[in-house]
């Protein structure tokens, strides 16, 4: 008697379990917020409070205390309240309909997420000038992120996006979480004496300010990483292994970086815009949150090739632990430094700036960037090895997609640009773009194979009888340079 298997999932049950998947993304994020809230509605309340609203967020801003943002936290916190019952009615509409059920809990998801940008448009609005100043070397950054991919490459507006994710929706998160703490930690963490002494205040302050630390780690990196879990679900037939992944993490946390920048040049009128500057954008631009989420992102990646659910639970559990980590002993260390230094070294500001500084990055920030550049070299070595292989199989099966000429070039990145350079000087701007639209479609058919001898199956992913005719429809398309189709050809 044969034993019966299920039926492997369609595209559809698979495009309906991860948006599932994106949805309890966003109720996380909103849970943690609201763990927030309830702790804020508990607070005692202390005597110099000049307002008693049930969320401290409603007072009126202390004295000294510039009013716009706490405008916008307001804001934020009515936009949270509005978006429980909407997401509720969106998932009920998912429930009864369900030809449109990805589409509403798409809409739930959305709904549930825009606390986090609304938050930001303070950010966004009184700091413009200083984000047009970090806006070239983020692009830079960004170039960066996608030339690490030496093979099949992630699309860009999906990079785009991630960063767009780190500096809107991450940064958002992250910064309403610091500042709830900064909010209520006072009302816990102050002696109920009716009057505070001077000394009572530097030990509550010194408090806030070490709960501050643990907060930024743990709340931005769940708000990056949340980034790079949602992409991973919707972009999971773009991402191959542990180098799709640290592409991923790394885009987000170059935009996150990007507003955080712009936050701190912007602190005490700009004083210390430049070196703000110098330390985020030119310094510490390829480490700090983009190494911190690139960890995250390489566990995603590794995740991808792994069977078994739990040990993948475990992969992207660690890599979030990793970056958590990373990023609180990097601000306590650091902290600690800025405290110390003048004790230790008594150094010049030059020196400082120049030299101390960045051998501090090199000690704390270093190790965590070497991590993720060994797991990058490891990943896009696994990849040649498997495209050598698998792309050879493909010439072998006579289609034409791939032929014996293709596979050395296809290999080797700087071939590949070398020939994209002359379809440049002889057909111009649109035969370059049609040669590396052909490169990338005869990868991408290889890693498909890849994966499929992996059995790593993927129903939303085009099979490769799909991939295949793409390749020869590309390969068909008529160039400025010549009317015949164009291929890679050899390097001699």
């Amino acid at each position: 008697m044969s034993q019966a298997f299920p039926p492997a999932p369609t595209a559809a049950d698979s495009r309906d379990t991860r948006m599932r998947a994106v949805l309890l993304v966003a109720v996380t994020l909103s849970a943690v917020y609201t763990v927030h809230v309830i702790i804020d509605i508990l607070r005692p309340h202390l005597g110099y409070e000049e307002g008693h609203a049930l969320v401290g967020w409603l007072n009126p801003p202390l004295k000294g205390q510039p009013s716009p943002p706490f405008g916008w936290y307001r804001v934020s916190f009515w936009c949270y309240v509005l978006s429980l019952p909407a997401a509720s009615a969106f998932w009920l509409l998912s429930r009864r309909t369900g030809h449109q059920r990805t589409h509403w809990q798409a809409a739930a998801a959305v709904v549930l997420l825009l606390p986090y940008p609304v938050w930001m448009l303070d950010t966004l609005t009184r700091n413009i000038t200083y984000l047009l100043l970090c806006l070239p070397s983020t692009a830079y950054a960004l170039w960066l992120v996608h030339r690490m991919q030496r093979f099949s490459r992630l699309p860009v507006p999906a990079l785009l996006a991630t960063a767009g994710w780190g500096a809107v929706v991450g940064a958002g998160f992250g910064g309403s979480m610091n500042q709830w703490w900064t909010d209520y930690a006072y009302n816990y963490l102050s002696p109920d004496n009716g009057a505070l002494t001077l000394v009572d205040l530097a030990r509550t302050k010194l408090q806030v300010m070490s709960g501050s630390v643990v907060s930024a780690g743990v709340f931005e990196e769940l708000g990056k990483g949340a980034g790079v879990a949602i992409a991973f679900l919707l972009l999971r037939r773009h991402v191959d292994n542990v180098v799709s992944g640290i592409v991923l993490g790394a885009a987000t946390g170059v935009g996150f970086n990007l507003v955080e920048s712009a936050q701190y040049m912007a602190l005490h009128d700009g004083a210390s815009a430049s070196t703000q500057y110098f330390l985020r954008q030119s310094l510490g631009l390829m480490a700090a949150h983009m190494a911190f989420t690139a960890a995250i992102g390489a566990s995603f990646g590794i995740a991808r090739q792994l069977r078994d659910k739990r040990t993948r639970r475990i992969a992207i559990s660690c890599g979030f632990g990793i970056a958590i980590a990373a990023h609180f002993a990097n601000d306590v260390f650091i902290s600690a430094y800025s405290r110390g230094k003048q004790e230790w070294f008594d150094p010049s500001p030059t020196v400082d700036l120049l030299v101390l500084t960045p051998l501090a990055f090199l000690v704390l920030q270093g190790p965590l960037v070497l991590l993720y550049l060994l797991l990058l070299r490891r990943g896009t070595r696994d990849q040649a090895a498997a495209l050598a292989v698998e792309l050879a199989a493909e010439a072998a099966t006579g289609y034409g997609a791939v032929t014996q000429d293709d596979v050395p070039v296809l290999l080797h990145p700087a071939r590949r640009f070398y020939l994209r350079l002359k379809a440049l000087r002889h057909g111009g701007i649109t035969a370059y773009q049609h040669l590396g639209r052909l490169h990338q479609a005869q990868l991408r058919l290889g890693m498909a194979r890849w994966h499929r001898s992996r059995a790593e199956y993927d129903p939303t992913t085009p099979d490769e009888h799909t991939l295949r005719q793409h390749v020869i429809s590309v390969q068909h398309q008529p160039c400025p340079s010549t009317t015949s189709p164009r291929r890679p050809q050899a390097v001699t």
